[in-house]
Formats: C-alpha cells, structure tokens, sequence
C-alpha cells in the first residue's frame, strides 16, 4: 500500500510576507497607472511673433525706414510666394537701405499686432518711415518688382516724412493748448494711416470739458472712426455713443457725427437696417454740415428696401 506523504507545516509568517508582496504590486500597478513615465514631449513651436515697438525703436535710432509684409502663412500661394521674396537676393541686396519685417498673421499674438494696419487681406506691403510713419501701403498680390520699387521710393520720401512729422511734433508742444496744432499732428498722422498714434492725441482734445464744443465734437468723431480702423469696434462705438450722450443734446453737429460714425459701422457689418436710420438722424440733426452730407451720401450707397 502506498505511502501518502503530507506537506509540511506553512512558516508562520508566510502568509504575512504574502499579503505585503501582494499589496506591494498592487500599490506599484496603480502609481504606474495614475503617474505614467514621462514621455519626451514634442518641441515647441517657434516663437515667430515681432516686437513692432523694438523694431521701430531699433528703425529710428539708426535712421533706417522699415518694410512691413504683412501675410499669413499657409492661407494663399500670394502669401506664400510674398513670405518668399524677403529672402530672394535681389531684396537681401538691399537691407542696407531698409529693414525689413515678417508679421504672420496665422501667428495669434502677431495678429493682434498688425491690427492697427487694418489688414483686410494678405499679403500687405507697407513702407514705415523710421519713425514709424507709413508712407505707402500696397493691398494686391505683392511682386518682386513691386517690392524693390517700394525700398527704394520709401528710402527717399521717409527722410521727408519724418521731418514733417517732427516739425508737428514741435509746433504741438510748443502750444499745447492749441488745438489748431493738436489737429496739424492728427490730420497728418491720419492722412497716413497711422490711426494708432492718433489716438492718444484724440482723446486729450475729445474729452477735455474746457475745450470748445466744436473742437470736442471733431475730435471724437476722428477717435470713434479711428478705433473702428484698428480693429477696436467695441472701442469705436462706445466713443460715438459717448458723444452722442455728452454732447448731442444741445449740439446738432454732435448728433450727426456719432450717428455717421455709428451708420458707417453698421454699414459696414451688414445691418442696413440700423445703418439706413443711424444716416437719417444725422442728416435730420444736420443737412448742411459735413457729417450730414457724408451720411446723405452714404445713404445713397445702400442697397434699396
């Protein structure tokens, strides 16, 4: 008859070191799961956005105008092939009459940037004096050869422009409290397109209460229309309204203007219906002036009901 053979005796302590060899994988499986190795991320990428304010810092200082193409990268072949010509030879030949810039709008924060050039469409050449002010302004595909003229024209005007622009400067601080000077500098800085540095001068004339009601009343319809040039919609409407509000009870010219602002707007963003009215009260409030003469032809401009 065969031998049945029994195990031996279980250690005391195994199933204790069984139990925590246990809980030890258990706790090991869940932190791998809650905290994964780290895995090698993807480089960033490039920080492509322009310091606008150092580049012209940097323009200024050693006298230089600054070509400004504006694209976004991707978006047409025009785009494309503009980003391209910045780096042909027969435009690196001539960097020592000009600095040339690259702002990508597919880039966010560049986007915010070229804001204040009223892009409507890429790619944008502009031509920057070295103080900042734009001299021409091309919005059609942009050529090489197109490109080489603007560097060269803009290289002999800028010198001009500039002196212009200081001589305002000048006549500005030396009356400051005339706003004939005021408007010399604003009217030029407008005439040019530069919107942006208008706007600072603008509101000091708009909102002083000591100054003349006319005087108030032309320069906030300059800053509203000037906002909206930017991009500031929010900003433009708020200053027509404001006008209206401080100024159109007892000024009829107030009326019209912050109506031709807001019409103008409303135009532009399809409300006809809004625009059609906003016309109508500031050629009411003022037939004769030249906010209502604007909005007579604007309104003429609409389509038919």
């Amino acid at each position: 008859m065969s031998r049945i053979v029994f195990p031996r005796a279980v250690p005391k302590n195994f199933w204790g070191r069984a139990i925590c060899a246990l809980a030890l994988v258990v706790a090991i499986l869940v932190a791998f799961h809650q905290y994964p190795p780290a895995r090698p991320s993807k480089p960033a990428a490039p920080d492509t956005s322009v310091d606008l304010e150092e580049v012209l810092g940097r323009a200024f200082a050693v006298k230089q105008p600054v070509i400004l193409l504006v694209i976004e990268a991707g978006r047409s072949p025009a785009d494309d092939e503009a980003r391209a010509l910045l780096e042909s030879p027969e435009v690196k030949a001539k960097r020592d009459r000009a600095i040339t810039v690259l702002l990508d709008m597919s880039v966010a924060r560049t986007r915010a940037v070229a804001a204040r050039f009223h892009v409507m469409a890429t790619p944008l050449l502009l031509c920057l004096s070295s103080r900042g002010i734009i001299v021409s302004r091309d919005e059609k595909p942009v050529a090489q050869d197109l490109l080489l003229q603007r560097i060269d024209e803009v290289a002999q005007q800028a010198p001009e422009v500039d002196a212009k622009f200081a001589a305002l400067v000048k006549g500005m601080g030396t009356n400051p409290k005339d706003a004939d000077a005021q408007f010399a500098l604003t009217d030029f800085l407008l005439a040019h397109h530069n919107a942006f540095e208008a706007i600072p001068h603008l509101e000091g004339l708009a909102h002083a209460k000591a100054n003349a009601p006319a005087v108030r009343i032309r320069a906030w319809v300059d800053l509203a229309r000037a906002h909206y040039w930017i991009g500031e919609a929010e900003k433009g409407r708020h200053e027509a309204e404001d006008l209206l509000t401080t100024l159109g009870s007892t000024e009829n010219e107030a009326r019209a203007g912050g109506n031709l602002v807001l019409g103008l707007h409303d135009a532009e963003g399809k409300r006809m219906a809004a625009a059609r009215r906003e016309f109508g009260e500031a050629i009411t409030a003022a037939p004769e002036s030249s906010y209502g003469r604007q909005a007579a032809g604007e309104l003429a401009k609409l389509p038919k009901e």
